[in-house]
């Protein structure tokens, strides 16, 4: 059975600009060199760069053509990319974490950092909250499904 919600995306204002992740609970290495970082109510992909500058353009960019992304506890898909999730536990604690994503109506998507990655490094977040107003503007929504 799959679950449909809004996923409301967010760019920063400035070039660069985006706020904290917070306290990340879980870190996994996962296929295709994909770091999954897992907290409460959010997760966060830190993508090497040969998947960077496509999943930016197609999720974060103004004219992203791609309008759903599937998600599901063995995997993230967004149009022609596909982010397979190799790990049990992660597997385990995604699980968990979609469920929190159900009851929700709205999700947000929207890049993050965190003091102990090296400068520069951003990770492509889902949240249950918004972002900070004073750093981003909404963009247009996308549908979010999860399985």
């Amino acid at each position: 059975m799959s679950f449909e919600c809004e996923l409301k995306r967010y760019a920063a204002y400035f070039r660069g600009w985006c706020q904290a992740f917070g306290e990340i609970d879980k870190e996994f290495e996962g296929a295709n060199g994909i770091t999954w970082l897992l907290a409460e109510d959010q997760v966060g992909l830190i993508l090497p760069d040969q998947l960077r500058r496509a999943v930016y353009k197609q999720v974060l960019g103004k004219k992203a053509k791609t309008k759903v992304l599937t998600v599901s506890d063995s995997y993230f898909q967004l149009g022609d990319s596909g982010f397979d999730v190799s790990s049990n536990e992660v597997r385990g604690y995604l699980s968990g974490l979609l469920h929190t994503f159900t009851v929700s109506q709205v999700l947000h998507l929207y890049l993050t950092y965190h003091l102990t990655y090296p400068s520069g490094t951003r990770f492509v977040t889902i949240a249950t909250k918004s972002p900070l107003r004073i750093i981003y503007k909404e963009i247009e929504p996308m549908t979010i499904r999860i399985e």
